[in-house]
């Protein structure tokens, strides 16, 4: 079976590794949101009053402390770009702690996504297929590759998923240029798996209403929620970092962080509704509009709070889809004392600007606000998310990324 042994040095022959690396991711995402909504949908329809959230999230953080108790806690984004920076791979090993933790978070209202989980999971695929296939050399892109179609995949944006997780651990953009292509294809090939299993239904799309073409009024407003987004989203940094360093003054126990983190999500969420769960679902409530600016402020405290607390509490997620509803909110608020400031695009140019200025990320916090809004107002987005970006150099919401620490060792044709 010589004759057919994939070369590494063979561009086309990373392609079909990719590929095969994206239907594995795109199996256990598949698996993974059908588990989750099911007991999400079995829970929350006989828990229908909004103060069961409090004992749920407390006895979910007590669950999750076991869990992590147990095993062990592998870290949250922060520490994945590091690892990533420091070793170029991810073990499988640690999907054993991060499977439940995000299954059982999701569950029970924590305020990060089903992205994290995933990123983690296709890392670690990642890394396995590069040794299942003797591609050693390219551990790193392949594990590159797997983030990002763990992340394409479970939110529905293969683009946008793919993109992101080759901007978001680097200083400079993609500087991971040569991963480009097999990531895009790992990431189809996951997202294409689960549309095939579980049908287009699975992904989260926002309902939203079609906008005009672009004009330079347009555009303009797209600017100006890009420099809007720029201070709450230097906010939401500076109260994310102080919970951080409130948690590691304290050193608490990884159960007492864990419950805590429950106590402080459940009773948030009790007290403000739109502040429980990741944004998935809560962003069509949004989109419908009318509320006031009271509400939109107080809800956007709140859910930066909770954010804060579930990551540093020890519950494990994605941020991304969190921050864009973040960015829904500022656009919704800003279009309540902005006269003639149309709400969906305020609303859609906050999502992409406002996870632009806190990850670093302006080609892809477009693209994914944009695939999750079904396509709507392209250029106005992408000039808002690069407005908020190339206007905000004093955010830095992922200290961990570094510029690129070796060449590129891939080779594209057979000869050496």
């Amino acid at each position: 079976m010589d004759h057919v042994r994939l070369n590494e040095r063979e561009f086309h022959h990373m392609l079909v590794v990719a590929a095969v690396l994206g239907v594995g991711v795109g199996l256990v995402a598949t698996a993974f949101r059908l588990v989750w909504l099911f007991v999400k949908h079995q829970l929350w329809t006989t828990l229908t009053a909004t103060y069961w959230r409090v004992p749920v999230s407390i006895g979910a953080g007590v669950v999750v402390g076991a869990v992590l108790y147990a095993t062990f806690y592998p870290g949250a984004l922060s520490a994945l770009v590091q690892q990533f920076h420091a070793e170029g791979r991810v073990e499988l090993e640690e999907n054993v702690p991060i499977l439940p933790v995000g299954l059982i978070g999701l569950v029970a209202g924590q305020n990060a996504g089903p992205e994290g989980v995933m990123s983690v999971v296709g890392g670690s695929f990642g890394t396995y297929v590069s040794e299942l296939f003797g591609f050693e050399n390219s551990t790193k892109l392949l594990t590159l590759a797997g983030m990002g179609a763990g992340f394409g995949t479970i939110l529905g944006a293969p683009i946008g998923g793919a993109l992101l997780w080759l901007e978001l651990p680097h200083d400079h953009g993609l500087e991971y240029y040569e991963a480009l292509i097999p990531t895009f294809v790992a990431s189809f090939a996951g997202y294409l798996t689960e549309a095939s299993l579980g049908g287009m239904a699975l992904f989260p799309t926002w309902e939203t209403t079609a906008l005009a073409s672009p004009t330079l009024g347009t555009l303009g407003w797209a600017v100006g929620i890009g420099v809007v987004c720029i201070p709450f989203g230097l906010v939401y940094s500076k109260t994310f970092s102080l919970v951080g360093r409130a948690f590691r003054r304290l050193s608490l126990a990884v159960y007492v962080r864990t419950t805590l983190a429950g106590a402080v999500i459940g009773v948030l969420g009790w007290l403000v509704p739109l502040s429980y769960f990741y944004g998935g679902a809560k962003m069509s409530v949004l989109l419908e509009g009318g509320f006031s600016l009271e509400t939109l402020l107080l809800t956007l405290s709140a859910v930066m709070v909770a954010a804060a607390f579930t990551i540093h509490g020890n519950w494990i997620g994605g941020l991304i889809v969190p921050h864009m509803f973040m960015g829904a909110l500022v656009g919704q608020a800003t279009a309540l004392v902005v006269p003639g400031l149309p709400p969906m695009l305020a609303m859609l140019a906050g999502m992409a600007s406002f996870n632009s200025v806190v990850t670093g990320t302006p080609l892809s916090s477009a693209l994914i606000a944009i695939a999750l809004s079904d396509g709507a107002s392209i250029t106005p987005l992408f000039l808002a998310s690069l407005v908020a970006f190339a206007a905000s150099p004093s955010v830095r919401f992922v200290e961990e990324a570094a510029s690129r620490s070796e060449s590129p060792n891939f080779h594209v044709s057979g000869d050496d």
